[in-house]
């Protein structure tokens, strides 16, 4: 492709894929075109529990196999090079989209309606229907992440977001046609705080027009629809993107020139299609839409996971915890014990589903395992103990049941050793130790921090553990308290070990000389210079786990006076402090 035009990726629909086509050919040219994939969809894990339908059109069968491939992601990174401007509207997002049970995701669009295939999706797939407050806080979440993406891999491209609302009349001066039972009326004020969020986290240049502005066109290519403009209006986004004129292509002595990758078939618009009337439909943009019964109806469900089996050989206890718990040191220690051993590599795996009924990835994983030199062979990930919200505007969509998988893979009684830490602490820890990988950007406080992170999730210790109690028994769950490990670490070795039920071993205990360093790592100081973190955040964060708090309390049955203490966090933590 000639590096003189300015070279153009799409994602998005109706609204960016017109609109390049306004644009002059000689001096634009197509690198990319992802449509038909919810951010929701590119953010998450391909899909692995059902295959894509087969659809006649080569278009839309290699855009609903992006979508089940999340194919975004690795589209930007390989088309970056090669990519100066992003066009970006939001129109595929209306009709919401499917949670699966392993956390991922399937767009919810014309094509996967028209397919039959909402009827086929897996046991539990929980629609996430647009305008909702559950959609919107994941959404939220997704589209952060495309945008951290796309700064991360192309720097130098302009991200312009087309915030072009709904046409409610048509040139004609007739009402437009409803979308899916979705009047624009209904539609736009919901866009409205979607198109908000992406101009904070995604584009670099917003193009937005009045709705006094925009008007359908019953004789636009792919048939009327509110999304679907006179050709007037395209011309007027092209003027405010470029400065320039654009090029007239379907009005009166024009030449339409089709863009080799763009779609010949009309564009989705109307009532729901005939091809499967018990697809239930959302009757308009709002909190009240309901879930459709086909996500229901699971019955002889394609694709469905399968079933997880006892391992054989593998750990017969977990270190779960938290980050930043000191479950790393409680690693070390125990491995010295002669009848304990920890194996080094603290990759999750539980909290995996692709590595979960691959054989492959299970024999990986059993190999530290495979001497059996010692009886109580554990495994650490701190990462495990979360479990999300939907409720909540701190977590993420991470749906997959670690609890459960430990449950339904280990031995029955194999106990879960969870060292846990201040939630404010922990937090603040957590917040500059993903600062400093650059997964956080400077300026941006732990409340902005993205959710994906669990920064702040993570420390809702009472919503994890009763999960887990639930899951496995309370009786399999011994907590630990890193406040022993620095202040008394024989007693807290001692604790962990009465768990196991290892045997006393008096050569452990006369060699052992622990040594236990917290406060500031190396890299801090540099970074808390320019710190966000306020002594109202850690008190704000302190608000937040009160709750977390007083429950840990309650189920030690002792009282925890470092996790109240507010004024150490902001001496210790805050240029305030300081």
């Amino acid at each position: 492709m000639s590096k003189s035009k300015t070279r153009v990726f799409i994602y998005g629909s109706c609204v960016s894929r017109d609109t390049f086509e306004h644009l002059d050919p000689e001096k634009f040219e197509l690198v990319a075109y992802v449509a038909r994939q919810s951010a929701l969809s590119a953010y998450t894990r391909p899909v692995e529990l059902m295959a894509p339908p087969t659809l006649e059109s080569q278009f839309q069968q290699r855009m609903l196999s992006g979508d089940f491939a999340s194919s975004l992601r690795p589209q930007i990174a390989s088309a970056a090079a090669g990519t100066d401007l992003v066009l970006v509207d939001l129109v595929d997002e209306r009709l919401g989209a499917y949670l699966l049970p392993d956390g991922s995701v399937i767009t919810r669009s014309l094509e996967l309606i028209q397919s039959g295939s909402e009827q086929y999706l897996p046991q539990g797939a929980q629609y996430l229907a647009f305008g909702t407050q559950q959609h919107f806080e994941y959404w939220q979440t997704a589209i952060s992440y495309i945008g951290e993406r796309v700064r991360h891999y192309m720097p130098q491209a302009n991200v312009v977001l087309l915030d072009i609302p709904w046409a409610e009349w048509s040139e004609t001066g007739e009402k437009t046609p409803e979308s899916f039972g979705v009047s624009a009326r209904d539609a736009n004020p919901v866009f409205q705080s979607y198109a908000q969020f992406a101009a904070q986290t995604l584009a670099r240049q917003v193009i937005s027009l009045d709705p006094s502005e925009v008007v359908s066109s019953a004789t636009h290519p792919w048939g009327d629809a509110p999304f679907h403009y006179a050709e007037n209006v395209y011309l007027n986004i092209v003027q405010q993107l470029t400065g320039a004129e654009g090029r007239v292509i379907w009005g009166t002595g024009a030449t339409r020139t089709m863009t080799a990758d763009l779609p010949v078939q009309q564009d989705a618009g109307g009532t729901a299609p005939a091809a499967d009337p018990s697809a239930a439909v959302p009757e308009r943009a709002t909190v009240q839409q309901r879930v459709p019964d086909a996500a229901q109806d699971t019955q002889g469900a394609q694709g469905a996971a399968a079933p997880l089996r006892r391992l054989e050989g593998g750990p017969n206890f977990l270190i779960a915890g938290t980050q930043q718990g000191g479950t790393q040191w409680l690693q070390h220690q125990l491995s010295r014990h002669p009848q304990v051993d920890v194996a080094k590599d603290a990759a999750p795996f539980f909290s995996r589903p692709t590595r979960l009924a691959k054989d492959e990835e299970i024999q990986k994983f059993l190999q530290p395992f495979a001497d059996g030199g010692k009886p109580l062979r554990g495994h650490r990930s701190p990462g495990y103990f979360w479990v999300a919200d939907p409720r909540s505007e701190f977590s993420p969509p991470r749906k997959h049941d670690t609890a459960a998988a430990i449950r339904d893979m280990l031995d029955p009684g194999a106990p879960v050793l969870l060292s846990l830490r201040s939630p404010v602490e922990r937090a603040i820890s957590a917040y500059w130790r993903h600062f400093s990988n650059a997964q956080i950007e400077l300026g941006a406080g732990i409340f902005q921090s993205p959710a994906r992170l669990g920064i702040v999730d993570l420390g809702f210790y009472r919503r994890h553990y009763e999960d887990w109690a639930r899951t496995l028994g309370p009786e399999r769950l011994r907590v630990l308290v890193f406040d022993d490990l620095v202040d008394r670490p024989r007693e807290y070795l001692q604790d962990a070990l009465g768990a196991l039920r290892a045997d006393d071993a008096p050569e452990f205990w006369e060699s052992l000389k622990p040594k236990v360093k917290v406060g500031n790592v190396d890299w801090l100081p540099q970074f808390r210079k320019q710190s966000p973190i306020t002594a109202q955040e850690i008190a704000a964060l302190y608000a937040l786990y009160a709750d977390d708090i007083r429950f840990m309390e309650e189920l030690l049955g002792r009282k925890l006076p470092r996790w109240h203490n507010v004024g150490r966090l902001v001496k210790q933590y805050t240029a305030e402090g300081k």
